[in-house]
């Protein structure tokens, strides 16, 4: 598609066009990813590390893996004991969109509710255009209390928070120069006389759901356009795949979305421990395995039989080197599921 279109400009060039999109998500495969920070030391000395995670992308980059994905963790929380992504998200994916060239960059996922919708459109459009049309958003609640009254939040209102602060963005992103008004816990908001620039490179920045949002599944077919979900074993994520297939189909029929309009992918985040044996069972569950190799390629394609299209891989709390694992990634894994 053409990257070249005014700053300024609506394009008419559809999301699933995109290259981090067609990257990440087709319909009958699965691909996978790496959650950012990929080492655990990453967060205790970020900048120490920096190069070497940088070194660590570029690899998985070169050898085939679709996309990363930083965490927005605006706050360190003593009680929580994850600080998950020590650098801004934004400018963490600008530093890697200057220093990458194919893979996507995505978050997983931005809290919504503590950031104001059109900076999150402005934002959103710039990482867009400064990668080439390689960023996945994935967006969220939030889910750490304390964050909340620091950022003078009632929690209990992030749900509402949450669905019109993306209805005010997806407005500012896909309309120019129009009257924009929403009003979040009887505070009312308005835009007239004005725009946010830059616009998308496509229509719009693909937009997932992470987590439940709490919003209902029928609200998330409709307004986001794929569902990035936690890992829950087997069993559990089938019925989830089935269910948010039937409201994507529910809300394509009463659209008349077809074909590439009417996708709507399902990914995963899977934490793992590779094994040095590569034939180990798995063990563990809760939210990834401890396995070998050959274990997890028969695990990668019964999620792709399911309707899984991409599982994002978390290394921090394994027990060998990040970058062997990538590497039996690049070298077994990856070619197993082409």
């Amino acid at each position: 598609m053409d990257h070249e279109q005014s700053l300024l400009d609506l394009s008419t060039s559809p999301y699933w066009e995109l290259p981090g999109f067609q990257r990440t998500f087709r319909p009958g495969e699965l691909t996978v990813g790496l959650s950012l920070p990929i080492e655990e030391n990453a967060e205790a000395n970020p900048t120490d590390s920096l190069d070497n995670q940088l070194r660590l992308v570029q690899k998985a980059q070169d050898g085939g893996i679709a996309a990363v994905w930083v965490r927005d963790i605006p706050l360190r929380v003593e009680t929580f004991g994850d600080v998950g992504q020590v650098y801004d998200p934004w400018m963490y994916l600008s530093y890697l969109a200057a220093r990458t060239s194919i893979i996507a960059l995505g978050t997983a996922a931005i809290v919504v509710p503590f950031q104001h919708p059109l900076l999150l459109a402005k934002r959103a459009a710039t990482i867009d255009r400064l990668s080439g049309g390689r960023f996945l958003m994935g967006v969220a609640t939030g889910d750490r209390p304390e964050e909340f009254p620091a950022f003078g939040m009632d929690k209990g209102i992030r749900a509402e928070v949450f669905r019109e602060h993306v209805h005010a963005y997806r407005r500012a992103t896909t309309t120019s120069h129009k009257p924009l008004r929403w009003e979040v816990a009887g505070q009312g908001f308005k835009m007239g006389g004005s725009d946010v620039v830059p616009k998308p490179s496509a229509r719009e920045v693909p937009l997932l759901a992470t987590g439940s949002c709490q919003q209902t599944l029928q609200w998330r077919a409709e307004h986001t356009h794929g569902w990035f979900m936690y890992h829950k074993g087997l069993d559990v994520q089938r019925v989830n795949v089935a269910n948010w297939n039937a409201a994507v189909a529910e809300w394509a029929a009463r659209e008349g979305a077809e074909g590439a309009a009417a996708f709507k992918p399902f990914a995963e985040s899977l934490w793992l421990d590779l094994s040095t044996n590569p034939d180990e069972p798995a063990s563990g569950g809760t939210f990834g395995y401890r396995l070998g190799r050959n274990v997890l390629i028969q695990l990668l394609k019964s999620q792709r039989s399911m309707g899984i299209h991409h599982v994002s891989v978390n290394f921090r709390t394994s027990t060998r080197p990040a970058e062997e694992q990538i590497d039996e990634l690049i070298e077994h894994v990856v070619p197993a599921l082409r």
